[in-house]
């Protein structure tokens, strides 16, 4: 399953949906939850390691040098690519 995050207001309970074999992806608003030190973050990432975030969005909210290392950098058809292959998807507001 791919799971796309656009909002930072999550909550621990929504954590629960994803499983290791799940892929997450942060963009538009959601890549304030790639934050390096970020517990929501931190929560994430021991559920699954495929984790990626945008990197057009990052630009835009001048967060590169922040962005949380273990996480993938992609660019918009690197994430296009994404939505095909992983089936059913879910997106997070």
């Amino acid at each position: 399953m791919l799971h796309t995050i656009t909002t930072s207001n999550l909550s621990i309970t929504e954590l629960q949906l994803i499983s290791a074999h799940d892929v997450v992806l942060f963009w538009q608003n959601g890549v304030v939850i790639s934050l390096q030190n970020n517990l929501l973050l931190n929560n994430i990432l021991e559920k699954t390691t495929n984790c990626y975030v945008l990197d057009s969005d990052i630009i835009a909210r001048g967060l590169e040098s922040f962005i949380d290392p273990r996480l993938k950098v992609i660019n918009m058809q690197q994430a296009v690519e994404l939505t095909a292959k992983y089936h059913p998807q879910m997106h997070w507001q």
